[in-house]
């Protein structure tokens, strides 16, 4: 980890007229704070350059790195249908495409409709089953049987959340 030599093969690579560049942290151990403060040095010391974000998810922290990128000035994530990549994955696009939408001033320009059918598809091709706990597409994101949020839906929707099976075209 080299910070003056990853400066130098930036400026390099300004000068022959790359202008957009990925920030990854392929091995998944960036914590969010790393994350928001590599990608911010990035951005500060090279303001004409577009930097995307790509996270590996070894330690279940893909979602919050992406979103920790984006709040330190990176134009672009990288993510892929139910997480699918190398060890634990890659950031999982219907999660960070939920979280830019709802937790930021940012829009992603995914058609939320059409998530489901996309990793349902993307299930039945690779083989990889997705966690019927999995957040947006799992099976049981939209069920709830105990609880306080039961008990509100008894009482007509009492408790409201910004996602919802419709939404997510489910």
């Amino acid at each position: 980890e080299s910070k003056d030599y990853v400066f130098e093969l930036t400026k390099n690579l300004q000068k022959f007229g790359v202008k957009r560049l990925i920030l990854a942290d392929t091995l998944g151990i960036l914590s969010p704070d790393e994350t928001r403060e590599k990608v911010k040095l990035m951005v500060e010391n090279f303001p004409n350059v577009h930097f995307d974000f790509h996270g590996h998810n070894d330690y279940g922290l893909a979602t919050a790195n992406s979103l920790a990128a984006i709040s330190a000035g990176a134009k672009g994530l990288h993510g892929t249908i139910n997480g699918l990549g190398e060890r634990a994955g890659n950031t999982h696009l219907a999660e960070i495409v939920a979280v830019v939408n709802d937790k930021t001033n940012f829009k992603c320009r995914v058609n939320e409709k059409f998530i489901n059918q996309a990793s349902q598809l993307v299930e039945r091709f690779s083989g990889v089953r997705v966690s019927p706990t999995k957040p947006i597409v799992g099976e049981n994101i939209f069920t709830q049987v105990a609880g306080i949020h039961a008990d509100g839906d008894k009482k007509g929707n009492l408790y409201i959340a910004k996602i919802t099976s419709e939404r997510f075209g489910r």
